[in-house]
């Protein structure tokens, strides 16, 4: 995991690889919706990722954000659909919660689906978060049968693990019961030096990073 390595050498590595892999197969990756002018391989799995301002890449440029590193690296086709502010029942700045997220992922057919709780819930009813995260997650596994559901924990810089306990266990839940993958990811930035932007909530670019090589590590091949 890379929250045991030295952060210096971490953040470095992940960028030499990441860099390596870009210039080798050419490839760059879209940060919000499929594609957008980038050129990936033939066949390239298409993937939409559902999420909040930490998926996004909130205060850096979107290819920073961890989807976008992670999909530069397996070279995939990511829809990065994730809005600040957003969660299961918590509405983003775009003035949806999650299902606007899902029903847009659904229509764009992706043949895998990041879905990860959010600490944007913190506050609501563990119920009604719970009631939402199902809804969200038999939706896509009813219109998408044959796509790999990924699930993951909420990811702050902040919120104590406590706290999040019920969002997660409400995701892992919902996703295993369909089928799907849980990633814990434990919180790769939170608390760190240098990986936290000055808002003490959002990953820098190494954090992002830290995060990336989290997911590589649990994510099945």
């Amino acid at each position: 995991m890379l929250a045991r390595r030295p952060l210096a050498a971490a953040a470095a590595s992940m960028t030499a690889a990441l860099l390596a892999l870009v210039a080798l197969s050419g490839c760059a990756v879209a940060a919000a919706g499929p594609l957008s002018g980038a050129v990936v391989p033939t066949g390239a799995e298409r993937v939409a990722v559902i999420g909040d301002s930490i998926e996004s890449g909130l205060g850096l440029d979107p290819d920073e954000s961890w989807p976008a590193l992670v999909a530069a690296s397996r070279g995939w086709r990511l829809s990065n659909l994730s809005v600040p502010g957003a969660g299961f029942v918590a509405q983003g700045t775009d003035g949806g919660d999650f299902s606007a997220q899902v029903a847009t992922a659904i229509a764009q057919h992706p043949q895998l689906v990041f879905i990860g709780a959010s600490d944007n819930d913190l506050g609501t009813d563990p119920a009604t978060v719970g009631a939402a995260v199902e809804k969200a997650v038999d939706q896509i596994r009813s219109a998408l049968p044959h796509a790999r559901i990924v699930g993951f924990n909420a990811l702050t810089g902040q919120a104590g693990d406590d706290d999040l306990a019920p969002l997660d266990a409400a995701v892992k839940k919902a996703v295993e019961a369909d089928g799907g993958t849980w990633l814990d990811l434990g919180q790769p930035y939170r608390g760190r030096a240098g990986l936290v932007q000055d808002d003490g909530e959002h990953p820098t670019l190494p954090g992002q990073q830290a995060i990336a090589a989290a997911v590589e590590a649990q994510l099945p091949d």
